[in-house]
């Protein structure tokens, strides 16, 4: 087992802990388990490419959960959607006062 491995596998550990306490929220959470399960399939490629396919799926999946939401709520698309509102520019006129 790698280090990269074993890296991958702690946080989904401590993942799983926080989910299961109810510390960790689901969104969070699915990110760092995309996290977790992407760092262990890059630790075992060179043992066993086969388990590496499943954990770049699960990786995949988690991170789509990540990024869309659950139930159709938006995710961190729809949080960074609304937080760039405050940054878009607006149109102003000149004062019409000499």
């Amino acid at each position: 087992m790698t280090i990269v491995t074993a890296t991958g596998l702690g946080i989904l550990l401590c993942t799983a802990a926080g989910a299961l306490t109810g510390r960790l929220a689901v969104g969070p959470g699915d990110g760092l388990a995309a996290l977790g399960f992407a760092l262990i399939a890059v630790g075992r490629m060179d043992e066993a490419p086969p388990a590496a396919v499943v954990n770049t799926a699960l990786a995949a999946y988690f991170a789509y959960r990540w990024w869309n939401g659950r139930d159709d709520q938006g995710g961190t698309r729809r949080r960074l959607r609304e937080g760039l509102r405050h940054f878009t520019g607006r149109r102003r006129t000149a004062p019409s006062h000499g």
